[in-house]
């Protein structure tokens, strides 16, 4: 091969039929999936194989040419580049990882190990209980299918190393397909694409986030089996609660790109927090009504018979008498007034304070029965909400993107 009668600037067969170029990927490994830059870094081996009649020779062995060979330079060929990359680079440890193979009827296999950091639109609305797909794009960047036409290698198009494996993802088998692309201007082009099913591993999941959360809501319910008038014991719960839970819910969104949608792990954290929220508030009633209840009970306990009132019959009348503790308190409030009330006014006014003394009673049984009734309405509200939540986002029923 001269240069009189080879020119790598041009294709083979310029001017003639489109070159059809065959791909192969192995992929060696696929890492840093990232949720906030929408993007993850692969590692492959890229092999094309055309052919070039220019390039035939006489021989039965093919020609390697390595890559410290000045030849490799010196042949044309693909303008391949990946549409979807942000970076990427060519090996160089120890050497350039790339070479061609040059066989004897002129088919050409070009190989070369590449690192790539490739863009992934995620669709977290079931985050962390979600199923992705990252793809690889592949396209010519100046020739039309005209001059060249792409093609997936007829027995393997990807393959995946044996030992590939990601910490968060498990990966389904590759699919590879091709599509012909209209570009405005320009003109019709080959691209190969080869998607890549991961599916979100739930565990680290549930033991980081979703089990403390859990028992967070549960030992919040703690309060409601403690004594109402426990009133410390009860506040430092359920605040301790409240700012723990805010604090994991806080620690989940942290390492999560800024969506403007709710993902699954959001509505857990939401109800979780107004279920201990819910918690908090209950205590605030049940302790309001308690102590009005004690309030008002002060007010009808046993009513002193030494009445400042010195010299007054009913004094001697209430000292004297086997009467109740309303009866004391209407007497008493005769005498203090120093008014001899009739009998009979006297007994309206005992019925007035019988049914008022009673309400201390129905308050204190209320401030009880909050706690008791709460004891199963929070429980049964939390396991219905699950009964819904986890069905719905492990089946994926969420449309997603």
């Amino acid at each position: 091969m001269t240069q009189q009668d080879y020119d790598k600037d041009l294709r083979p067969v310029a001017g003639g039929p489109p070159v059809n170029i065959s791909v192969f990927m192995f992929v060696t490994s696929i890492h840093s999936l990232s949720e906030i830059s929408m993007d993850y870094g692969i590692t492959l081996f890229l092999s094309l194989h055309w052919g070039d009649p220019r390039l035939e020779f006489n021989g039965s062995e093919a020609i390697d040419l390595r890559s410290d060979s000045q030849l490799l330079s010196q042949i044309w060929t693909p303008d391949l580049y990946f549409v979807n990359v942000k970076e990427g680079s060519l090996h160089e440890v120890t050497v350039k990882n790339k070479h061609i193979r040059v066989h004897p009827d002129g088919r050409i296999l070009y190989d070369m190990r590449v690192s790539l950091t490739l863009i992934c639109h995620l669709y977290l609305h079931r985050f962390p209980m979600d199923e992705q797909s990252c793809g690889i794009q592949l396209e010519s960047f100046g020739y039309t299918t005209r001059d060249i036409q792409l093609f997936w290698d007829e027995e393997v198009e990807v393959h995946l190393d044996s030992e590939l494996a990601m910490p968060e993802f498990s990966i389904g088998e590759p699919v590879a397909f091709r599509k012909v692309l209209f570009y405005p201007g320009l003109g019709y082009y080959d691209q190969l694409q080869c998607t890549f099913p991961l599916s979100r591993e739930l565990i680290f999941y549930v033991m980081e986030y979703y089990v403390p959360s859990f028992l967070l809501v549960v030992l919040s319910w703690v309060s409601f089996w403690l004594n109402i008038e426990a009133s410390p014991a009860r506040a430092s719960l359920g605040i301790t609660t409240a700012l723990t839970l805010t604090t994991l819910s806080s620690a989940a969104r942290a390492h999560m790109a800024r969506v403007s949608y709710t993902k699954a792990i959001d509505i857990w954290m939401l109800i979780c927090s107004v279920f201990v929220f819910a918690a908090l508030l209950e205590f605030a009633m049940t302790s309001y009504v308690h102590t009005k209840a004690t309030g008002m009970s002060k007010k009808y306990r046993h009513i002193p018979l030494d009445s400042p009132v010195s010299n007054s019959p009913l004094k001697r009348r209430i000292r004297s008498t086997e009467i109740s503790i309303e009866e004391r308190h209407c007497l008493h409030e005769s005498a203090m007034l120093n008014i001899d009330l009739p009998l009979s006014h006297i007994g309206k006014r005992i019925i007035t304070k019988r049914k008022t003394a009673k309400d201390p009673e129905r308050l204190f049984r209320a401030s009880r029965n909050i706690d008791i009734y709460s004891r199963g309405l929070f429980p049964l509200v939390f396991l219905l909400f699950n009964i819904v939540y986890w069905p719905i986002y492990l089946r994926g029923d969420l449309h997603e993107g």
